[in-house]
């Protein structure tokens, strides 16, 4: 019989980025690590809101359909579950938003009967 190791507990990296399509830069626009991938597509929805809060109609409709999407975020949980990246981007004319969740796994070690655990 073959012996069954635990899955490495499993913590989600979201964030927020914007970018010039025509320029270089990259702007940070948040980040967070979350315990699930739900607590991961929480923060997702909520800073999607945030920027649709910000967009011009009819720019913002989409963001406001996707915030919504029960289908779309059962495929991003169920991505995420699989330990795979998703990614949404949200287009306003030359700017892109990409909102991300990526899987960490989490590295444990038992020293003097005390777990801690740390970003592989």
């Amino acid at each position: 019989m073959l012996n069954a190791w635990p899955a490495p507990p499993v913590a989600f990296d979201v964030g927020c980025v914007a970018y010039s399509v025509p320029g270089r830069s990259l702007y940070e626009l948040g980040g967070h690590r979350a315990n699930s991938a739900w607590l991961a597509m929480v923060w997702l929805v909520r800073r999607a809101g945030d920027i649709a809060d910000q967009l011009d109609p009819p720019a913002d409709a989409p963001v406001r359909a996707w915030t919504s999407d029960g289908q779309e975020h059962a495929r991003a949980l169920l991505r995420l579950g699989r330990q795979e990246t998703y990614a949404y981007t949200i287009h306003d004319g030359d700017v892109r938003y990409v909102l991300a969740a990526a899987p960490v796994v989490l590295v444990c070690h038992d020293a003097a009967r005390e777990a801690t655990c740390a970003a592989a």
